[in-house]
């Protein structure tokens, strides 16, 4: 009888955001029978998801406040891979997998991933000097992930070429689909109807938006275009699902847009199916994406969405889907709204959703990377 492989997944605090639900997702649908699987996450206070993750038994550790630095994760990781065996090491952090994967190298650990979910920084640097030295910082951390990884994961080419640039990613990439259970975000009448009452929005026209509230997520743009779209539509509510550290500074500005009253910070949900059908428009302006798992999620839920063009257009997996700019107009995106409330839900088709990103496919795919032999 084979021996399980021992696989060690690197991550951040486990949130209810969207890379992070795909590194689980994953770690959740790969065969137990064949690999297991521990969580080592830098820091050492939990995320808000962690409980969820340990109440199913999985393993997790975290690595010390005091080793986090570039040189000291190394050492960390060095002395973590001389302690214990492990046969696969998969990152999902963006260029700190070059740390990891260079410690595991050095551990001659067979099978190193570096999985990519952004396709440009998550933050901007704003002066000359900054954004030099933020250019140098990549183009260096590009050649050691491609130098130590055995397999380059990109939730899109895009993002798999950010992380590793072209020529490595040619090399060592592969594009991996977020997947998702797609039966659970089958659209329902009857749990659309109850969530709808839940929120005391039965007579409402609701839109909706599931994203981090920071800045690239876009949400201040958001409200501009829901207050445009509630003048003309008193009786419309603004869902915005998840949480961030732009939380305070958004309800202020719902407050100064008039809307306050209209619009729901849920925060983090684990009912995010539910809460989809619930919608009747999904408004995502993001100023940049990978490949989100949230249009996944909300197509996969037959749900009409408006999003920003600056999103690969292989997002598009339905005819309900439409692409606005972000640099137009807040009418411009009521327009695309209003279109997209005259589409019967249920004549969207799921096919592509379902092919394509069924959890369990992915997850197929991730073990066939895990067990093919790579180069050294």
């Amino acid at each position: 009888m084979n021996q399980k492989k021992k696989v060690l997944i690197v991550n951040d605090p486990l949130q209810y955001g969207g890379s992070d639900i795909v590194a689980v997702r994953l770690q959740q649908g790969l065969n137990t029978k064949e690999f297991d699987c521990t969580y080592c996450l830098r820091y050492e206070e939990p995320g808000p998801m962690e409980p969820e993750i340990a109440a199913t038994g999985v393993r997790i550790l975290h690595q010390p406040d005091d080793q986090l630095s570039y040189r000291r994760s190394y050492r960390y990781y060095k002395a973590l891979f001389a302690k214990e065996q492990f046969n696969i090491v998969h990152c999902h952090l963006p260029f700190y997998s070059g740390i990891v994967l260079a410690a595991a190298k050095r551990a001659g650990i067979p099978k190193r991933v570096a999985h990519a979910h952004f396709s440009q920084p998550l933050e901007y640097a704003h002066s000359p000097i900054s954004r030099l030295v933020a250019n140098l910082y990549r183009w260096v951390m590009r050649h050691v992930v491609s130098a130590t990884a055995t397999d380059i994961i990109g939730c899109s080419r895009a993002a798999g070429e950010y992380l590793a640039g072209k020529r490595g990613f040619a090399k060592k990439g592969v594009v991996l689909n977020n997947g998702i259970d797609s039966e659970k975000y089958r659209l329902s009448d009857a749990k659309r109807a109850a969530v709808r009452r839940a929120l005391g929005v039965e007579d409402q026209i609701v839109l909706g938006h599931i994203g981090q509230m920071y800045y690239v997520k876009n949400h201040g743009y958001l409200l501009e275009v829901f207050a445009t779209f509630h003048r003309a539509h008193k009786n419309s509510t603004l869902l915005l699902v998840s949480d961030g550290p732009d939380r305070e500074a958004l309800e202020q500005r719902a407050l100064d847009l008039g809307v306050r009253d209209s619009v729901q910070f849920l925060g983090f949900r684990t009912d995010i199916p539910e809460l989809l059908m619930a919608m009747d428009c999904f408004v995502f302006p993001s100023i940049h994406e990978g490949f989100p798992l949230t249009l996944i999620e909300a197509q996969a839920a037959q749900l009409p969405c408006v999003v920003s063009d600056t999103i690969t257009p292989a997002v598009k997996l339905t005819e309900a889907l439409q692409f606005a700019s972000i640099e137009a107009q807040p009418e411009e995106w009521v327009k695309k709204i209003e279109t997209a409330l005259r589409i019967d839900r249920h004549t969207i088709s799921r096919d592509r959703v379902v092919e394509d990103f069924d959890i369990a496919r992915v997850c197929k795919k991730l073990e066939q990377i895990y067990l093919r032999k790579s180069e050294k």
